[in-house]
């Protein structure tokens, strides 16, 4: 009786080549401005004008937002007034006591009038003191009645309208600076051990999916998020065409370390077994050979193979879930093509 050959199971192969594979964390993550400031009142009044709109830029240093100063302007005229009473009392306060001082020791007046001239005089010495400080608080409440921007950027919301009565500390008017901006995003702590301020950084906003920008890492939390166990990271992105706008979405994708000679096959050609992983690979007889592998990192539709391949290895990609080890296979021309 004849033997039967066995026919050859048709395969196709990639050929094994390390590649330098970088290590992506890969977050979602939303714009805010660089900073932001919501200007209060300082001093109560009535709103007698107002500058910026929401939308509308702003420039460090420019009046805002201006109040009636008209009392302001009152209470610091009554001060400087009592300012000029009170140089006047000193100024004849310290004549009488050098003039005391003077007769006290020819008997010409007595102690108790001396003591009286001194206390005059270190009184009006106070009292000008006192008097000096009120000048200088009501100069500066009536400077307080014209509230600027503390940065250059734009108003993002006005909160007040011209003749409403404020008090002090009520919110008026919302200030954000936009350029750079800033993206707030959490990282799980398996990649923020990872991280360094010098990754690179690459970002992709939903509203420009074909765009790519960089940007930089600016702050590294130290401690993490209790509900999440995250930690918070922050990077700023150029913004000098306004394109960006606070709240939108970002993909953004670190850069937080590279493996040399990295193996990466298709997920697909990993026999995953309860407890082990294997794949097939062309024997240089023809035969199909079983190797056990160990499993790195996965990225996308590849995972990473730290032990039982190397490169030059013939990896089976198709055609292995008929074969069994020792099996004669035949390796397409088009398969052998890919693995060059």
């Amino acid at each position: 009786a004849s033997t039967a050959i066995p026919v050859p199971t048709p395969v196709r192969v990639l050929e094994i080549q390390p590649i330098h594979l970088p290590l992506v964390a890969e977050v979602v993550g939303r714009l805010a401005p660089n900073r932001e400031v919501t200007l209060a009142a300082e001093v109560g009044g009535v709103i007698a004008g107002y500058n910026a709109d929401a939308g509308d830029s702003v420039v460090k240093g420019s009046v805002l937002i201006s109040l009636d100063p008209s009392d302001y302007q009152l209470a610091l005229k009554e001060a400087e007034a009592n300012l000029a009473v009170a140089r006047t009392r000193l100024e004849l306060a310290l004549k009488a006591y050098r003039r005391s001082k003077s007769l006290l020791p020819r008997k010409v007046i007595t102690q108790d009038a001396y003591d009286k001239a001194e206390a005059e005089y270190l009184s009006a010495v106070a009292s000008l003191e006192r008097v000096t400080v009120r000048v200088d608080i009501a100069k500066a409440q009536l400077v307080k009645t014209r509230i600027r921007s503390p940065f250059d950027g734009h108003a993002a919301a006005r909160m007040i309208e011209i003749g409403q009565l404020i008090s002090v500390g009520q919110p008026l008017m919302k200030i954000v600076e936009s350029d750079p901006i800033r993206i707030n995003i959490w990282l799980p702590e398996k990649e923020y051990v990872r991280l360094d301020r010098t990754d690179p950084v690459s970002i992709v906003i939903e509203a420009f999916p074909e765009t790519v920008i960089t940007g930089t890492i600016d702050r590294i939390g130290i401690t993490a998020d209790e509900s999440t166990n995250t930690f918070g990271v922050e990077i700023l992105v150029d913004n000098s065409n306004l394109a960006l706008k606070a709240g939108m979405t970002a993909r953004v994708g670190i850069t937080t370390d590279t493996i040399a000679n990295a193996i990466l096959i298709p997920q697909s050609t990993v026999l995953y077994r309860s407890d082990r992983n294997e794949v097939f690979v062309a024997g240089s007889d023809n035969r199909a050979i079983l190797r056990q592998v160990m499993l790195g990192l996965s990225s996308g539709d590849k995972i990473e193979i730290t032990e039982g391949l190397s490169a030059g290895d013939q990896l089976i990609v198709t055609g292995g879930q008929f074969l069994k080890p020792g099996d004669t296979i035949m390796i397409s021309a088009f398969a052998r093509a890919e693995a060059k």
